[in-house]
């Protein structure tokens, strides 16, 4: 069978996150954070702007500031396909230019950056609608 129009995922996840035309019911912001007090993730999940959830994890001191980041996002997801509602359209908001950045560019298959394009792409086929 040959394969003419095949679609790489880091061409479908650039278009998650060029696609912000209309708002979602469901906003979640990701942050992560590598401190001298600790290194942290966290995630705050809302739903027509009310506060519906949060989610903070500790993460090991060996961990970068940019998987910290990564690890928020895919938390997010991980977390967003398993909430009991109708909605399916969600916006994730990712401070990360340089994870944001990874997602787009195909040549990029760290771990994290690879899971999250796996979810995306679970994810849409299960009918969400993800935007980055």
């Amino acid at each position: 069978m040959e394969v003419k129009h095949w679609q790489h995922s880091a061409d479908a996840i650039r278009r998650m996150l060029e696609d912000t035309d209309e708002r979602s019911l469901i906003q979640i912001f990701t942050d992560g954070s590598k401190r001298e007090k600790g290194v942290r993730s966290g995630t705050v999940f809302l739903k027509s702007d009310l506060h519906i959830n949060n989610m903070q994890c500790r993460l090991n001191e060996s961990c970068i500031n940019n998987q910290t980041e990564q690890l928020a996002i895919l938390t997010a997801l991980r977390h967003t396909e398993n909430m009991q509602t109708n909605e399916k359209t969600v916006t994730i908001q990712a401070d990360s230019l340089i994870t944001l950045d990874a997602l787009k560019n195909s040549n990029t298959h760290t771990f994290l950056i690879e899971e999250i394009r796996k979810q995306l792409i679970e994810m849409t086929s299960a009918n969400w609608k993800i935007k980055l």
